[in-house]
């Protein structure tokens, strides 16, 4: 009795083994966009809640207290943590030039903020208030806010601001 394998066999095995590596691999390659998508939200929902502990604890910056406080200017690509070192004429933004960059961050690559102009700006005074603006100036924000990113693949992240300064990630899958 001959217990070798036909032809047939190896070729049934070698077609279901290459269907089963071609499924993996395309799961992993979801699983590391998904990965990126909500690792950069929670370091920006981070960076938002540092600037307003920064803001409400009275944190100096260059040995005094920023006077107008502190916060997040957000682009497509990236963003910073800012004080408001010139915040004479109260409009809750970030100057360029006047302000302090305290750090930049970089979105991982084929993640971007999306659904705004330009820039938005997420903006602790010493008081205790949000405020939030793609314009000048910022306005004082009464209920919720929403910051999206977006992966290259149209996968999404939201990011919630509310008015109590409440910050929380809203995953997609």
């Amino acid at each position: 009795m001959d217990k070798s394998f036909t032809l047939i066999e190896m070729v049934v095995v070698i077609a279901i083994t290459g269907i089963i590596s071609g499924l993996v691999l395309a799961n992993m390659r979801a699983g590391g966009q998904i990965r990126d998508l909500n690792s950069d939200a929670e370091k920006l929902a981070g960076i938002i809640k540092q600037a307003q502990m920064m803001a409400l604890s009275g944190k100096q910056i260059n040995s005094s207290r920023p006077p107008g406080g502190y916060g997040v200017y957000l682009t497509a690509d990236s963003y910073k943590l800012f004080a408001d070192d010139y915040d004479n004429d109260g409009e809750h933004q970030y100057d360029d030039g006047d302000d302090t960059v305290i750090q930049t961050f970089n979105f991982t690559e084929h993640v971007k903020a999306s659904d705004f102009n330009y820039y938005f700006t997420i903006f602790f005074p010493p008081k205790g208030l949000v405020y939030v603006g793609t314009t000048n100036p910022g306005v004082e924000l009464s209920g919720t806010d929403l910051i999206i990113l977006k992966h290259d693949s149209n996968r999404y992240v939201y990011i919630e601001v509310n008015a109590q300064g409440q910050v929380d990630v809203r995953k997609t899958q």
